[in-house]
């Protein structure tokens, strides 16, 4: 009878060996690889469009298009305004809180 019970310190070998084959595979997905490869080629696209002969790295991509986003915000706001100077100053306020700026 006191065959079949196992010590509390006993290790079944075979459960050990299939987890620390598993731990050394990767398990990506094919949609995780997908979702990686859109992304890298989303970000190419956004680096050609900021700053083509600038750096490619994710970050440095993203900071440009920040920069770049305010800046045509900026833009803009200085070609409306002379458009909007008959507006009211509380459209003015209410155009300004559906802008870019306030959602990003």
């Amino acid at each position: 009878m006191m065959e079949n019970k196992r010590s509390p310190c006993s290790v079944d070998h075979g459960t050990l060996t299939s987890l620390a084959t598993k731990r050394h595979k990767p398990d990506f997905s094919v949609s995780t690889k997908e979702r990686k490869e859109k992304l890298g080629e989303r970000i190419v696209a956004l680096q050609q469009l900021v700053s083509p002969y600038g750096k490619t790295d994710t970050a440095s991509v993203l900071m440009e298009a920040m920069e770049y986003i305010r800046f045509l915000h900026e833009q803009v706001q200085v070609l409306s305004a002379p458009y909007l100077q008959g507006t009211p100053t509380a459209q003015i306020q209410e155009l300004g809180q559906h802008s870019l700026e306030s959602k990003v």
